[in-house]
């Protein structure tokens, strides 16, 4: 399961690496405030330790890819020495596409200010803004 979660968690930033690089304007049917409201439940799902709403928020077929016992394990020691959420540093949103099946998505990079040090959150998201990945450095 580590490896099924870390495979996802790569080829998010992956993904997310590629479309920095070219800096796309979201694709129409996306709202910029929407993906920003999606990916801010997220990172307070995260920061109440609810794993299982964020793998809730994630499109059905990777439901079964990544659990929240995984999030748990990979994410914890993350936020635990992160310490206490204060606030949303930078916040920015592009759009990609995912050059195999040419989907279109939105990257939503949220930088994170935390009690100890900060934590940066990339979440992909489809036009349902559902998660299709999630990466937290």
């Amino acid at each position: 399961m580590k490896k099924a979660t870390f495979l996802l968690l790569s080829v998010a930033l992956v993904l997310s690496l590629t479309a920095c690089a070219s800096n796309i304007k979201l694709a129409d049917g996306f709202s910029e405030e929407e993906v920003i409201a999606h990916a801010k439940s997220c990172v307070q799902n995260t920061n109440a330790l609810d794993f299982d709403a964020v793998v809730a928020g994630l499109r059905e077929d990777l439901q079964t890819q990544v659990t929240a016992e995984s999030l748990e394990n990979n994410w914890w020691h993350l936020l635990k020495e992160a310490g206490k959420f204060d606030d949303y540093k930078t916040i920015v949103v592009y759009g990609a596409k995912d050059k195999t099946t040419q989907e279109d998505y939105a990257v939503c990079v949220l930088v994170c200010k935390y009690e100890n040090k900060n934590r940066t959150f990339t979440l992909s998201m489809d036009k349902n803004y559902e998660l299709i990945g999630l990466y937290m450095k």
